[in-house]
């Protein structure tokens, strides 16, 4: 199942409280600016149009992060191939955190009207998500550090992972949707200093949908990819590729962009699907990839603030 890029920008759901408390600035301590914005990758089902979820607060270690200003209810495919939104951006107090946590609304959107997280399918339709087994509406992101300095701009991305948010259960020719476990949630949320990000992007010189079906990339940390475990569904999503980074579809013309990398050295994989059954992608090869431009495919050294583009020939498919 391939559900890939913000929900929404690599998101943790933020745990509400009524010990959490408020970013009052203290008079005495220094402030500088955080921005907070949301980003996506796909997901494998064409009978998807669109993923809404409404996002209610944002807590930074706690402490609510008063430049967002909700709710907001966001589209979360529309953040693809380094699209991204503003989630709010304001004064936070100076220091080192690690912890995002996003609140959301699985009942009601921000006009007020049902459902708050939702799949709209391809014939306008829409169907409700919530947790798996629970009603939490709070997921916690556990982060590497960042800081908020003094006269500076914080600027995260949280990268909504939406082929690992979502599951689905097909009967007949009935789909349904629903969140992952909670676990699944938090994983597939992940977040990047803006600042500190680089991009993949590229091209499959010679792409024809015809024979190599729809294609995916899919992005590795350099040296963790493993096709046996990888091509196969794992966890309570049955989530295939689920240690990739991230991925991006594939267009009609063989370009492809996996957005908000952070500096370090990555491999890339392509996966063919074919046409639907149910509603659902099937994973159907491997791609055989030999790179155009002298980039090693399995050492690529991403930068920040840089891009780095591949060109690609892919050949022979890999049988699974």
């Amino acid at each position: 199942m391939f559900f890939s890029a913000v929900l929404i920008g690599t998101l943790g759901f933020f745990q509400m409280s009524c010990e959490d408390s408020t970013n009052d600035p203290d008079p005495n301590s220094t402030t500088g600016t955080l921005k907070v914005s949301i980003t996506d990758s796909p997901i494998d089902s064409p009978d998807v149009k669109a993923v809404f979820v409404t996002v209610t607060a944002i807590k930074v270690d706690g402490k609510t992060f008063d430049g967002f200003k909700g709710p907001k209810t966001v589209n979360l495919l529309e953040l693809q191939n380094g699209n991204s939104l503003s989630l709010g951006d304001g004064n936070f107090n100076t220091g080192t955190f690690n912890k995002i946590s996003l609140v959301l609304d699985y009942e009601k959107d921000q006009s007020g009207a049902a459902p708050g997280c939702y799949v709209q399918k391809a014939d306008n339709t829409k169907q409700k998500l919530q947790l798996t087994g629970s009603t939490q509406n709070s997921i916690d992101l556990t982060t590497k550090e960042f800081l908020v300095k003094e006269g500076t701009t914080t600027d995260i991305v949280l990268d909504f992972d939406l082929r690992k948010a979502i599951k689905s259960e097909t009967s007949g020719s009935q789909t349904t949707y629903s969140f992952v476990s909670y676990g699944e949630l938090q994983s597939s949320i992940r977040m990047v200093e803006r600042n500190s990000a680089g991009n993949i992007t590229g091209k499959i010189d010679n792409y024809n949908a015809n024979t190599m079906g729809n294609v995916v990339v899919y992005v590795y940390k350099k040296g963790t990819f493993n096709q046996a475990t990888e091509t196969q569904g794992q966890g309570d999503g049955k989530i295939q590729f689920k240690n990739a980074i991230t991925s991006a579809k594939v267009d009609a013309n063989g370009n492809f962009k996996a957005a908000f990398l952070e500096q370090g050295d990555y491999e890339v994989h392509c996966a063919s699907y074919n046409k639907p059954t149910g509603g659902i992608f099937g994973l159907v090869a491997l791609l055989n990839l030999t790179s155009k431009n002298s980039i090693d495919l399995s050492s690529i050294a991403v930068k920040s603030s840089t891009d780095v583009n591949l060109s690609i020939s892919a050949s022979t498919l890999l049988g699974l």
